[in-house]
């Protein structure tokens, strides 16, 4: 294993946090967005994770959220009321609930993909064709490393 300085470390660490610190304050509601005034950011974070494809479970949402299996359902409700998604139970085991994005829903998820588009295209604007292929690389190292690190947790 390769020796790092201590500096090296620290630095290294708080860059990691100043970037996260401003990417997430970028993907604020207050800024990214804006326009989306009906919508709290949690539900804006459902949108994104229930996505186009298909159906979600409420247990698939929670995990991808990071919360517990009951947190996801006054969100759901939620969008239920404004049109947003749609819950569809199994046929075969009513006990089951899965839920879809609305078309009107879809607006939305798709508005919210092209502002997410927007940010990385301002990120990119900054990095060589080289930088680009080397963060891409970087980052999917880390996220791997990150989901082996939170595998058991």
């Amino acid at each position: 294993m390769a020796k790092y300085e201590s500096n090296d470390i620290y630095l290294a660490g708080d860059l990691l946090r100043q970037l996260f610190d401003k990417y997430n304050r970028l993907e604020n509601k207050k800024y990214l967005y804006k326009d989306l005034k009906d919508l709290t950011l949690i539900e804006i974070n459902t949108i994104i994770v229930i996505g186009c494809e298909g159906l979600k479970s409420m247990s698939q949402i929670a995990n991808e959220l990071g919360v517990t299996f009951g947190t996801p359902t006054v969100t759901i409700d939620r969008l239920i009321t404004k049109n947003l998604v749609e819950r569809i139970r199994d046929e075969g085991d009513r006990r089951q609930v899965f839920v879809k994005l609305s078309e009107d829903g879809k607006k939305i998820y798709n508005a919210v993909s092209e502002l997410k588009k927007k940010v990385t295209e301002k990120v990119f604007e900054v990095l060589s064709d080289d930088e680009k292929i080397l963060l891409i690389g970087v980052l999917s190292k880390l996220n791997n490393k990150f989901n082996d690190l939170f595998s058991d947790i």
